[in-house]
Order: C-alpha cells, then structure tokens, then sequence
C-alpha cells in the first residue's frame, strides 16, 4: 500500500491496486511453492478441494469429485497434511493451512 498510494489518507482505488499487486506477488512466489511440493495424486485432491472455496471440504466430496473411494485417498490426504498445506479441522473435513489457495488453484486451472 505504501508503494501503491500517492497521497495520504489512502484512497479505495489505491487500495485496489495495492491488493490487485499483492496477489500477482503471491501467484508468482508463495502459492507456485505450495503447489509444486505436492504430488500429482495430491495436486487432483488439491483441485478437488478448491471447488469448495476456502473451505473446509467434506472428504466424501472430494473423492466423489476425484472419482475414488474416499479410503484409497488416505496417502494423499496425509501427505497434504504432513507438508503443511491442509488440516482436518474437525472428522471428516479438510481445509487449506492458508487464505487464498483455493482461489489460486482456481485461477490456475482456468
């Protein structure tokens, strides 16, 4: 914001800006990181979760959406949590560790 705005007390439209070149920082850095750890297996789970927004996503769903029963999905389901990028908030659920990535994975994909 502070590099975007060019007076004091900040505008609307140099917030827009600011927070329109905080995402473009964030899709070429932090988000391309997270998602080039996972696996392919983990990377369709990712996918399959994102279509829930920010989440969480009920496990059920995504193997529906991935097309497998939700027991051969345990490896990628760990692995996705051993690497930081998803927790189970409660049984049954997961969501992203971070604000943002399902709309990343979304952007990515179209």
């Amino acid at each position: 914001m502070w590099s975007v705005a060019e007076t004091s007390p900040f505008t609307a439209e140099a917030a827009r800006a600011a927070a329109l070149i905080g995402k473009a920082n964030l899709d070429s850095g932090f988000f391309p990181s997270r998602w080039d750890r996972a696996t392919p297996a983990e990377r369709d789970y990712l996918s399959a979760m994102a279509q829930d927004g920010e989440g969480p996503s009920l496990s059920g769903n995504v193997a529906e959406r991935i097309g497998k029963k939700i027991t051969s999905l345990g490896p990628a389901r760990a692995g996705l949590i051993n690497k930081g990028l998803v927790y189970s908030p409660e049984h049954g659920k997961v969501a992203f560790t971070v604000p943002g990535m399902a709309d990343f994975i979304r952007r990515r994909e179209h």
